[in-house]
């Protein structure tokens, strides 16, 4: 039995996470998709990949550019519920869009963003502003990928925790 315990958290354990990424739907108007970019871009203080002649300006639409600083604005802003939301023009999804282009960086994971929002002013850090006027509102995401997955396991590891601390 205890082998078969033992087992059972060494399977939760090495369950693997997915990449989150934050996108731009598809089907909302320019001016709503440029209005979550200048949000996020005033955020982030740093947009230059999407201008002209920087690695994420190709393809040159208002939904590539988007797609790159909703999902820059959501890594760096540590993924916190309602960070992808942005009024209603972006979700949550596990894939990067397909249009990315050779030497365009997609985080998919806040340690692969570059600088971290932190609270507060220390020099040298960009600060997150707290809660968004405009931007990211809510935590529901209709998409589905609203965190489920990490019930399914945090259950095991809280068994496999109990377990061990009975034996």
């Amino acid at each position: 039995m205890r082998l078969l315990l033992g087992l059972l958290f060494l399977l939760a354990l090495a369950t693997s996470s997915s990449a989150t990424y934050c996108l731009c739907r598809d089907g909302v108007g320019e001016k709503d998709l440029q209005t979550s970019i200048d949000y996020a871009c005033g955020v982030l203080k740093d947009c230059t990949p999407i201008h002209d002649k920087g690695p994420c300006y190709q393809p040159n639409t208002v939904k590539s550019h988007c797609d790159w600083a909703v999902n820059t604005y959501f890594q760096r802003s540590g993924q916190i519920p309602g960070s992808c939301n942005f009024s209603g023009t972006a979700t949550t999804r596990s894939n990067p869009p397909s249009t990315v282009v050779t030497g365009c960086i997609y985080p998919s994971s806040p340690g692969g963003a570059g600088t971290t929002l932190t609270t507060g002013t220390s020099t040298g850090t960009q600060t997150f502003p707290g809660t968004p006027v405009f931007g990211p509102t809510g935590g529901f995401d209709p998409s589905g990928n609203n965190g489920a997955s990490s019930l399914f396991i945090s259950i095991p590891l809280t068994l496999g925790f109990s377990v061990i601390a009975f034996l």
